[in-house]
């Protein structure tokens, strides 16, 4: 079985994001990277969204967020993680749902 890590303090965090082409999700995106960067172990972008979400489910990511994404980009990737012992939200902290774009996968 897949189980996510168990870092505890952002310090340890390793963080994927991704950024869609949008100019209001690069505006976002680098938003987010500013707020973050100074304040976990990294942050990485890897280009595939599905791909994150598995790493994020197993352990070798601790959080994974992105601006806007498409349903069939995140589906399999919520399950995933619901199931390995993750959490998967909005950006409100509000459980996720199809029809959000704005997504925030962590380790709990």
């Amino acid at each position: 079985p897949i189980v996510v890590g168990n870092q505890k303090i952002l310090g340890d965090a390793v963080i994927a994001m991704g950024s869609p082409p949008g100019a209001e999700s690069l505006t976002m995106s680098l938003k987010g990277v500013n707020a973050l960067m100074p304040k976990c172990r990294t942050i990485r972008m890897l280009g595939s969204a599905a791909l994150m979400l598995a790493w994020v489910a197993c352990g070798r990511l601790t959080a994974y967020w992105e601006y806007d994404l498409s349903s069939w980009d995140i589906a399999a990737g919520a399950l995933l993680i619901s199931e390995a012992g993750g959490k998967f939200t909005n950006f409100q902290d509000e459980e996720f749902d199809l029809r959000e774009r704005k997504i925030c996968a962590t380790n709990g």
